[in-house]
């Protein structure tokens, strides 16, 4: 046991965040009993839902922070994380998966087929509103801004008649009794990482890297991998239309992912098994043959590069 006794763990300052934080908090002095945690808040307060240009503008304080000997150990939500890391850092530990799919908010309890046609839904995301766009073509799907008490505040107001969020943000806000449906793979599959939180370090701190990987779940860290290795394939640099879930049980994978056009008019879906030691070439090869069979296109005309 390394003789470290207190670590600072780095989070965003926002309420979602500082949640996530002290449940990894509890985690860790629950195993090492000696160990004291401190909780850094760092950057803007709101928290983040996946409504920006991605590449690692969200991480920048926290990675900053890292380097700088200012934190020991960076909490990531992990779609929040860009697929492509630099060498200093390590994912130490992938904490047990919480629920990683998307949930259905209305203000009269409704599920997504009792809707009317052109009642409203929104969502964060180019990847769900494209998803709900293609499994309910006669609704109006818009986009939504700013936090998620802020959402939820405009579902309440009557801005819109449901809401897509992840179901463990739904979870840890508390916000259950708001929730009429939980989405299955086929109304949306989730974007990658998501329901996963991530626990970075400096490559060079093997002893704060011991201390923090008494939390990692194999077969959850196995699936983010492969998600992770999906998306680096694809392109991690916008907020693309698309969604992949993979899961890891008894050294098998099995992974699901689609890309689509915006308007959600257009989709290509695939899947793949494999061994779970094989966790991120598989989800390349599974990239690459959808890239291969019209993905490319897909992705092309959402960044602009072709008429869409």
């Amino acid at each position: 046991m390394p003789n470290t006794a207190r670590i600072r763990l780095g989070v965003h300052a926002g309420l979602l965040a500082l949640s996530e934080a002290e449940e990894v908090r509890d985690a860790l002095k629950q195993a090492h009993g000696h160990l004291e945690v401190e909780i850094v808040r760092l950057g803007a307060t709101g928290d983040h839902v996946h409504d920006r240009a991605r590449g690692g503008h969200f991480t920048s304080e926290l990675d900053a922070a890292l380097r700088e000997g200012r934190v020991d150990v960076a909490l990531h939500d992990m779609p929040d994380l860009p697929a492509v890391r630099p060498d200093a850092f390590t994912l130490a530990a992938v904490p047990r998966r919480r629920h990683p799919f998307d949930v259905l908010l209305t203000a009269d309890g409704r599920i997504l087929d009792e809707l009317d046609e052109n009642e409203r839904v929104a969502a964060s995301s180019i990847g769900r509103r494209a998803q709900i766009l293609l499994y309910r073509p006669d609704l109006r799907v818009v986009p939504t801004r700013g936090g998620l008490e802020a959402h939820r505040q405009a579902l309440e107001a009557g801005q819109y008649e449901g809401l897509v969020m992840a179901a463990t943000d739904a979870e840890r806000l508390d916000w259950h009794e708001h929730v009429s449906e939980i989405f299955t793979t086929e109304v949306c599959v989730p974007y990658p990482g998501q329901g996963a939180l991530g626990l970075e370090v400096l490559a060079s701190r093997a002893d704060v890297r011991t201390l923090v990987s008494v939390l990692d779940d194999r077969s959850a860290h196995a699936a983010v991998v492969a998600e992770r290795a999906w998306l680096a394939e694809l392109g991690d640099d916008d907020d693309l239309p698309v969604g992949c879930l993979a899961n890891a049980v008894d050294g098998q994978l099995l992974m699901e992912a689609v890309v689509l056009s915006a308007d959600g008019s257009e989709s290509l879906q695939d899947q793949i098994e494999g061994l779970v030691k094989s966790a991120e070439a598989l989800g390349a090869k599974l990239a690459v043959r959808m890239l291969d069979h019209g993905a490319e296109d897909l992705l092309a005309a959402v960044r602009g590069d072709t008429e869409p």
